[in-house]
């Protein structure tokens, strides 16, 4: 550095005083693109707006609960602001230093996703935007298209349960897209890899385009299970089949019906492969495809009775484990899904409450009640249990 700022800025300070000095200061470092300075002087301009020495101490500010409030909502904007600034300058992981304590996630997206990844920072990103949960469902996203489903199973296992229950359903969602679509292109190449050969020989119609249907939409993986029953036949798959039998359980809490249409399609080609690939899973869906595809069907309106009296039965043939009543709660958050509150307060009341603690699958009591049928239920089982404090919010729940 020059000589030049050193005697500009002793003048400014001499002449003009603290805040045009901090102005010179501002303008300069951000000339320099040093915004690791550049916080420093703002940092000293929020204390000095507020008519306190310019660096900290050792002494604590003497600042009323405004003042103090103040302060940090300075100081906020200035990480804020300084972060910006980083990212707009490509250094994403210095400003997600200064973006973190901000905590505004449609900020950290919107930035993340202004950033040109490259072999060098793809890893920083991802572990930025998932691991440290700045931008977890984009980068997620990233993580499955360039690293894989093997990887994008285990991270959702080790990571997904640190967030809130809409940012683990994206993620799921995000899981089942990437697995339909590679199904289904590993599906396609298949039969044009045959060059309609085995397939084609009982077809008088022969091989349909493999692309698109006659109105031009792409086939979903349904159409081609129609189209090619035999698709699995012998024990042939065209996917890891361990990857399937973990979208079964991963993508339970996806409620958009296409997502719900596409994991009902994955299960539907579950069960036609051979049984050796076939992997059994845990209770209430030890047949992993036969039951989480009446799982999923009732949730897209199909079959929803006798699939209430299915889960029901498992519960009725299943006690509660070591593990815990996973079983009953299972059935309890099904029938909620499903709308059938009243159902579910009555099983929840007979079967769990007072006896098991709740392992947090099914909804808590008083977000289940939702019908005064359901509501009056519940309370009356307060009632009958001498749980003063359960009957009263049932009651003012109802007001």
């Amino acid at each position: 550095m020059s000589s030049i700022p050193f005697e500009e800025f002793s003048r400014v300070v001499t002449e003009s005083g603290v805040e045009p000095a901090l102005n010179f200061l501002d303008q300069h470092f951000r000339r320099e693109q040093d915004f690791f300075k550049l916080f420093e002087v703002l940092k000293m301009r929020c204390r000095h707006q507020l008519g306190l020495p310019l660096m900290y101490s050792k002494q604590p500010d003497d600042l009323d609960e405004a003042q103090q409030r103040q302060l940090e909502d300075s100081l906020l904007e200035a990480c804020r602001e300084v972060g910006i600034l980083f990212f707009k300058l490509g250094k994403f992981q210095e400003g997600w230093l200064y973006l973190q304590p901000v905590g505004d996630k449609e900020l950290n997206e919107k930035l993340i996703r202004k950033i040109e990844t490259d072999e060098e920072s793809i890893d920083a990103l991802i572990d930025m935007a998932v691991s440290q949960g700045a931008a977890p469902v984009y980068g997620y996203r990233l993580l499955l298209k360039n690293y894989g489903t093997c990887n994008g199973i285990t991270t959702f296992d080790t990571q997904a349960n640190r967030f809130d229950a809409e940012t683990q359903t994206k993620m799921a969602e995000e899981l089942l897209e990437h697995i339909y679509q590679e199904l289904i292109e590993n599906v396609k190449y298949s039969i044009e890899n045959a060059e309609a050969g085995a397939l084609a020989e009982n077809s008088d119609e022969g091989v349909p385009s493999v692309s698109s249907s006659p109105s031009g939409e792409e086939r979903r993986l349904m159409d081609w299970l129609q189209m090619y029953p035999d698709l699995t036949a012998g024990g042939a798959h065209h996917i890891d089949t361990t990857h399937l039998a973990s979208v079964m359980r991963i993508a339970r809490p996806v409620n958009s019906r296409e997502s719900l249409l596409k994991v009902s399609e994955l299960a539907e080609y579950g069960s036609r492969l051979h049984e050796d690939f076939r992997y059994p899973g845990n209770a209430p869906f030890e047949e992993t495809y036969r039951d989480h595809q009446i799982f999923y069907n009732a949730l897209l309106g199909l079959d929803v009775d006798s699939a209430i009296e299915h889960f029901l039965a498992k519960t009725v043939a299943t006690e509660a484990d070591q593990l815990g009543p996973v079983v009953e709660e299972t059935y309890v958050e099904f029938l909620s899904r499903l709308g059938r509150s009243t159902e579910a307060v009555e099983f929840l009341t007979q079967r769990l409450l007072g006896k098991f603690e709740s392992l947090g699958i099914a909804p808590p009591p008083f977000e289940l009640a939702d019908s005064p049928e359901s509501l009056e239920k519940l309370r009356d089982f307060y009632q009958s249990t001498d749980d003063l404090l359960g009957y009263a919010v049932c009651c003012l729940k109802a007001e």
